[in-house]
């Protein structure tokens, strides 16, 4: 029988004070490698990719969400019918009309993409349909648990698909043990009476029409700012390589450091119930996110960050906090993380780490040569007797200003 330990008591305090969460799920496309047979991927037919869509939104924003999601419904042409990705089809202009009002909302976004194409070539998991799917299960539990560890889960009760059968059985079998008090909860419902499954139907739908024809809105693009997790299988790694390669100021060993780097903390640090070592895996996740599916360039500024963070911790994250708590024990820790007056970003360049270590010189270097004038007045004052620097924690910068 498991006996609550005090770190056991004392998540559970921790999960108490956090609002609850809701997060309404819906899917597009299907496990089928049948990439020849008619049909479109949202009709039920065979689909070169599988996406999954969680619209996380507090519980006590729910009646509001769906009042909001009900008039868009109603003012883009969908009636008294559900509004379904599927029937906006190819009209970009409307889809385009429909997400920009979606997006003026208040919900976050999980989001799972699979590339059914590369896993079918290169990976044997398709020999294994039962492991595979798990395996998709494991990746969006994950996701999804590091952003929010408390959270009910609501499904479409009808068509439940083989994945969100199984991902049910699989968070109750893997969700931690303190969970037994019931942080997750699953619960099924119609989506024709649930207008935040429909938003999960059409931003899932949007991102499978912008995956196969690029003329049609980039959802990720639209809604970065509402984006709290995003696992792609296969890694999006190789294709991101082939695209920013074009930049010519981009450098392969720069940009492979830093990611390994920071996917290696991500990595060890994931099962953390540790307020700030969370807050610095979720840091990292939303710059690795920002680097490989929005702008290599961007340079995410720290009003973004808190904003994101703050979501995720539910209380206001502060500058000080982000700086001593979050980045500088990430840079102790051996992670590379490129910043300027702009923000922070995971470097892809050495122009990135020249400009973090000229922003960094710019703060040091004043404050080392005032350090340097005192040591030379009390030279001064007790003809070279006292030099400061002898001391056995200062002797190390003798060598910076020249003395050996």
């Amino acid at each position: 029988m498991y006996q609550l330990t005090i770190e056991d008591i004392e998540r559970s305090n921790s999960l108490a004070l956090q609002p609850g969460r809701t997060a309404f799920i819906d899917e597009c496309g299907n496990f089928g490698f049948d990439f020849e047979a008619k049909g479109t991927s949202e009709a039920g037919g065979p689909s070169l990719y599988y996406i999954v869509c969680a619209v996380v939104v507090k519980n006590e924003n729910i009646s509001a969400l769906e009042i909001e999601a009900n008039k868009i419904r109603q003012n883009n042409g969908f009636q008294t019918g559900e509004m379904k990705s599927s029937l906006i089809g190819n009209n970009h202009k409307r889809r385009i009309k429909i997400l920009t009002e979606l997006l003026n909302l208040d919900f976050s976004l999980v989001m799972l993409i699979a590339d059914k194409q590369k896993f079918y070539r290169d990976s044997p998991l398709t020999n294994y349909r039962e492991s595979f799917i798990k395996y998709l299960h494991q990746k969006l539990y994950n996701e999804m648990y590091a952003a929010y560890p408390k959270l009910k889960i609501v499904e479409d009760e009808y068509g439940l698909s083989e994945f969100q059968k199984g991902y049910r059985e699989y968070v109750c079998a893997n969700r931690p043990q303190l969970n037994l008090l019931n942080e997750y909860d699953f619960d099924y419902v119609n989506s024709k009476h649930s207008p935040i499954v429909q938003i999960a139907d059409i931003i899932a739908g949007s991102t499978m029409q912008h995956l196969l024809d690029n003329k049609a809105p980039n959802v990720l693009k639209i809604f970065q700012g509402k984006i709290r997790g995003l696992v792609n299988f296969p890694s999006t790694y190789s294709s991101f390589l082939a695209g920013i390669k074009a930049d010519k100021s981009f450098d392969e060993n720069i940009y492979v450091l830093a990611d390994h780097c920071a996917t290696q903390y991500i990595d060890s640090h994931i099962d953390t119930d540790e307020t700030d070592t969370r807050m610095r895996v979720l840091f990292l996740k939303h710059l690795l996110w920002v680097v490989r599916n929005i702008n290599p360039r961007k340079y995410i500024s720290s009003g973004e960050i808190i904003k994101v963070l703050s979501d995720l911790s539910d209380s206001k994250v502060r500058r000080d906090y982000l700086y001593r708590r979050i980045i500088a024990p990430l840079r102790d820790a051996g992670v590379i993380i490129a910043s300027c007056s702009h923000g922070y970003k995971i470097p892809t360049c050495i122009d990135d780490i020249y400009t973090y270590v000229n922003q960094t010189n710019g703060i040091v270097g004043p404050m080392l040569n005032r350090v340097e004038k005192c040591r030379q007045l009390i030279l001064s004052q007790t003809d070279g007797s006292l030099d400061i620097f002898d001391d056995p924690a200062l002797k190390k910068y003798k060598r910076y200003f020249g003395d050996y």
